[in-house]
């Protein structure tokens, strides 16, 4: 081992000037060369080494850029040698002779590192994004930005552009609103600790739901909270299990809750529902029987009743019931079991992931096994015709409720078929006409796409994401980027072509498209990297014309790094 020491790197350059012949030549920096500026995690910077180009790399003070990393930054005078580590990588030179190493290995680098007036330059993006680090170019502010997550600012809001909506996103862990209707009014920060889930907005918009824990082992508790940031309550006095729901209709919200015991809290056959009003919370228990778990629940249209999902006993299999707000219980659907089940082998457990045609004549599901693990792999995709008791299997693919889509004239049903974890691998968008049976495959070789969601205003138009396929799942190697770098918003419209509604940088990621009742009108999150990311406004027909809304929106990528949970949720008024 060298014997190492810190050091400015000006003295290091200067004693190696004279091994450097082919390095030192100093790039000419004339009046008409533009120089692009430098942002850090949101921050504008002022290197005191100016920033260089070579043909198409930015140049720039290894000593800066290491302190810019929050890197790792030696050199050997004996030796002539100097590295900079970050992320457990290592990047290696030995000036006198060109050579560049990474962890050890011999790597190419785009341009050469080279002396200009006694500093040592590098190659920005090839450095950066070598030891993990995100590098993003903007080329209409001409400006190339640095993203190490380390430094956490509050999301800014960019643009006074009013929109007839309100947001609620999540960032770092925290709770935030914002309310687009007014220029002049910034983000309202209402939580500080914990974590937080977004549950969503009541059917009027005056309402939020969220799931609060107080720590990441702490369990979960149902909480709702006015769209002006004020008047936060806790609707329950016990921990909640699963994913409460608004009714379709009515300022109430439907959840299943969890009871203390000797093992700690578990999941109990209690469902509830709370009114939720200005002048107070009124909790009403709609079903309280002895069963280990709720699996999930669905408001039907009408919101006048509750499905629930019964799971499989030893006396009966997986079932569906019909309770109205009043307790009173019809069965809806039993599965059909076509052979005996070996209770202690794997088998079918229960409905998940229910979802109601806007007109209640289909009810979409997913079919989940008696194995977290398996279920995670891929589950059976169904949908049952309410009105003749039948119901049919579909393409299989991921337990997610929000990639089952019923068309407003509910004549449609798209879902996102293709097994395994990874949401960019073998994810197909597909369309079951629900009069027919006809499925039709739109999908796309090479791509994935994910979060099908139908404009409002036109039946036979859809929007989703599709992005490169990529195996992402378990590639730590590929953080922090984004994990579908390139995807896009695309429309499938009334003949069949899909076609990209939003247009960004390569390296980053659109998600969650949101569309106004008009269609007109999307608002969606865009990625940067994998933690990181803004809120755009744009019509939906003029990539062109999108406007940034918030920046410095910051999540976490969700199960198997799928971006789920979810980190935004838009309310639209009409």
């Amino acid at each position: 081992m060298f014997a190492m020491k810190k050091t400015g790197l000006r003295s290091f350059a200067a004693l190696l000037a004279g091994l450097m012949v082919l390095m030192s030549a100093a790039l000419p920096v004339t009046a008409d060369v533009k120089i692009p500026t430098l942002m850090v995690d949101g921050q504008l910077m002022s290197p005191a080494s100016p920033l260089c180009w070579d043909n198409e790399s930015i140049l720039i003070s290894l000593e800066e850029l290491a302190a810019y990393l929050n890197a790792s930054f030696q050199w050997n005078e004996a030796e002539g040698t100097t590295w900079i580590q970050k992320n457990g990588r290592t990047i290696f030179f030995r000036p006198s002779t060109g050579e560049v190493r990474k962890n050890g290995e011999p790597v190419s680098v785009p341009v050469s590192p080279r002396l200009i007036n006694d500093t040592f330059y590098v190659p920005l993006r090839f450095v950066a994004e070598n030891l993990g680090v995100t590098v993003v170019w903007d080329n209409s502010a001409y400006q190339v930005q640095i993203i190490t997550g380390e430094r956490h600012t509050p999301p800014e809001r960019i643009s006074d552009e009013s929109f007839n909506a309100v947001v609620a996103y999540i960032d770092k862990g925290n709770l935030w609103l914002l309310d687009g209707r007014k220029r002049d009014v910034l983000p309202k920060q209402l939580t500080e600790s914990g974590y937080v889930e977004l549950i969503g907005w009541s059917i009027d918009g005056e309402w939020f739901a969220y799931k609060y824990a107080s720590s990441e082992s702490a369990p979960p508790y149902l909480w709702v909270v006015r769209a002006d940031g004020k008047t936060a309550s806790q609707v329950d006095t016990e921990p909640i299990y699963g994913d409460p729901l608004w009714s379709p209709k009515d300022n109430q919200i439907a959840y299943t809750v969890m009871k203390d015991s000797a093992d700690g809290y578990i999941p109990a056959s209690i469902v509830r529902y709370a009114d939720i009003a200005a002048e107070g919370i009124k909790v009403n228990t709609l079903l309280e029987e002895d069963f280990i778990a709720i699996p999930s629940l669905a408001w039907h249209p009408s919101g006048e009743s509750i499905t629930i999902s019964f799971p499989r006993t030893v006396e009966q299999p997986p079932t569906l019931v019909q309770a109205n707000l009043t307790g009173e219980q019809t069965v809806l659907y039993t599965l059909k079991d076509e052979a005996p089940v070996d209770l202690e082998g794997i088998y079918s457990w229960a409905f998940i992931s229910l979802k109601w045609s806007p007109d209640g004549r289909y009810l979409a599901y997913h079919l989940g096994v008696n194995s977290a693990s398996l279920t995670a792999d891929g589950v059976e995709t169904g949908v049952l015709n309410v009105k003749t008791g039948q119901s049919f299997n579909l393409s299989g693919g991921l337990n997610y409720l929000q990639w089952l889509a019923f068309s407003p004239d509910n004549t449609k049903l798209a879902y996102i078929a293709g097994g395994g974890r990874d949401a960019m691998l073998n994810k197909r968008l597909e369309i079951v006409d629900l009069i027919s049976g006809k499925i039709t495959d739109y999908s796309q070789k090479g791509y994935a796409d994910t979060q099908p969601i139908w404009l409002s205003n036109k039946t036979n138009e859809l929007l989703f994401c599709r992005g490169p396929e990529a195996e992402t799942l378990y590639q730590s190697e590929i953080l922090p980027g984004t994990l579908a770098p390139g995807q896009r918003i695309y429309k499938l419209d009334n003949d069949g072509n899909a076609v990209p509604v939003t247009a960004g940088p390569a390296d980053t990621a659109d998600y969650f498209p949101n569309p106004s009742p008009s269609g007109e009108e999307i608002i969606f999150l865009r990625l940067e990297r994998y933690d990181q990311g803004s809120l755009y406004l744009q019509p939906i027909n003029a990539p062109e014309e999108a406007v940034e809304i918030l920046r410095g929106l910051r999540g976490g990528p969700g199960y198997y790094g799928n971006y789920y949970p979810e980190w935004i949720s838009v309310h639209w008024f009409e």
